[in-house]
């Protein structure tokens, strides 16, 4: 089976698995706890605050834990009134936010010039760095330095982001930024809000004194632990990460070679290296991915986090493309794990599958649909 949806999860890397054994098996000690035992899992807790914050070139007591990149965006927003996203957000900054959403150019990168004029009467504003479903970079610098400038505090959600591109917080209008540890081959279930030094946080969740009394409950301690590995592996296999526009190139080169006309979207846009969101016009990406799936390869028709929702992307609306040309987008995200004979197979399965539908696809009987 070939995987290339690492942008909904990623397999765990087996230098985690290993990392976090021991904390689910003999180290099991509350960190909480002031026995000697306890102690040294409160050690190891805070050496994976020193991992996962070296990813982010911050400073540990920056970094809060959290259950995830939904949880932190939520804690980073609660005690905002107003807050400015981008049309594009991913659902846990769009159903939190309170505010207005500025629109993006065709190609996915914030409209500048809205968005300066729309941060005035905000108090916050939030968007994130890498679009979950194209890919796309926004220019973090700019966006931030308009809030900046206008007083609101900001947010950036790294969760796609984060061990794919240079992320280092300090050089950024930062004050928020949530991450995930699912997306770099850690763990489910485990993700931090970094919180610049100086900055008011007022905890979202209440309770007990752990994390420095900002976020309550025990911690997740083997995710944690986790997560500090993971980090620590993308910080290192940063070369890697960039290595897969090209493997991402080859792909299409083979569509092109077999004569497959694709268009993608956010063409013109700086993209993450190992994604790829395009169509083929003429065919519904669910035809296409009903077919590659019994065939061994795994894509996503739109983010994980919206895959039960029968409407269409609003990631690719919010860009301009109408419905039709948003029902034939597929997403593929490679990992750092990608080979070149894998990007050989994925794309002869895609092509027997484009090639397949075609066949039996005709201006007569009009779009196929593929049910199983």
């Amino acid at each position: 089976m070939i995987y290339w949806d690492n942008n909904a999860t990623t397999p765990l890397a087996p230098e985690v698995l290993e990392a976090m054994l021991p904390f689910l098996q003999t180290t099991f000690y509350n960190p909480s706890a002031a026995y000697g035992q306890a102690k040294a899992v409160r050690q190891a807790l805070e050496k994976a605050r020193e991992q996962v914050a070296a990813l982010f070139a911050v400073h540990p007591d920056e970094i809060i834990f959290t259950s995830g990149g939904t949880e932190a965006t939520n804690a980073a927003l609660a005690a905002y009134n107003n807050v400015l996203t981008l049309t594009t957000e991913h659902p846990a900054t769009l159903r939190t936010a309170k505010g207005e959403a500025a629109p993006v150019l065709s190609n996915g990168v914030a409209d500048l010039p809205e968005w300066k004029s729309a941060v005035p009467g905000h108090d916050a504003v939030s968007f994130a760095w890498a679009n979950h479903e194209t890919g796309v970079l926004q220019p973090v610098r700019s966006l931030c330095a308009a809030a900046a400038e206008a007083g609101a505090r900001v947010h950036v959600d790294v969760v796609q982001a984060a061990g794919k591109v240079p992320v280092q917080l300090h050089e950024y209008a930062i004050d928020f930024a949530s991450a995930s540890a699912h997306k770099i081959h850690g763990p489910k279930g485990v993700g931090c809000l970094y919180v610049r030094r100086g900055v008011e946080f007022k905890p979202y969740l209440t309770g007990g004194t752990q994390e420095d009394y900002r976020r309550a409950g025990t911690e997740n301690v083997p995710g944690i632990i986790g997560f500090g590995k993971a980090a620590e592996l993308a910080l290192a296999a940063a070369e890697k990460y960039a290595a897969l526009a090209v493997l991402r190139e080859r792909f299409t080169a083979h569509l092109s070679a077999a004569g497959i006309e694709y268009e993608v979207n956010g063409a013109s846009a700086r993209r993450l290296p190992h994604v790829l969101n395009m169509r083929v016009p003429g065919i519904s990406a669910q035809s296409l991915s009903l077919l590659l799936e019994p065939a061994g390869l795994l894509c996503s028709t739109g983010s994980a986090c919206t895959s039960a929702e029968p409407e269409p992307s609003h990631v690719l609306r919010a860009m301009g493309l109408p419905d039709k040309a948003v029902r034939e987008s597929l997403r593929f995200s490679l990992s750092r794990y990608t080979t070149e004979e894998e990007v050989d197979e994925a794309a002869r399965l895609f092509i027997a599958a484009v090639q397949k539908v075609r066949s039996v696809q005709s201006t007569v009987t009009g779009p196929v649909m593929v049910y199983r």
